[in-house]
């Protein structure tokens, strides 16, 4: 999966984002914009529901970049090079150049660390 633009770079690695990353962005904000805030919290205006729609959605892409960014950062310090980070329609993905050198350096590429230093 190739990024269709950068959006920059995070702890030295480059973010990418590929086009179907819309559509799923679409779907969060119009489906809390038009369909479940209106029906859970009637009589609001529609911008508010629309802010809160799209506030939602990128909340969401944060946390999926957080996510990915864990990964990368945790390879990178167990000495496996990191291409980079694409966020796409189901997901994101960090692309690593290489394995990891152990069967431990894996486990913690793959499931890094909520708190604390790896």
């Amino acid at each position: 999966m190739r990024a269709t633009f950068t959006l920059g770079r995070i702890a030295g690695v480059r973010v990418g984002v590929h086009w179907s990353i819309l559509i799923i962005f679409t779907l969060i904000a119009l489906g809390l914009a038009e369909g479940r805030l209106p029906d859970v919290y009637p009589g609001r205006s529609w911008w508010s529901y629309w802010l809160i729609g799209l506030i939602t959605a990128t909340v969401f892409f944060a946390s999926l970049l957080a996510h990915e960014l864990a990964h990368a950062v945790v390879a990178r310090r167990n000495n496996v090079a990191v291409d980079d980070i694409v966020l796409w329609l189901l997901g994101g993905v960090a692309r690593l150049r290489s394995e990891a050198s152990t069967p431990a350096a894996e486990l913690r590429i793959e499931v890094p660390p909520l708190f604390g230093s790896c």
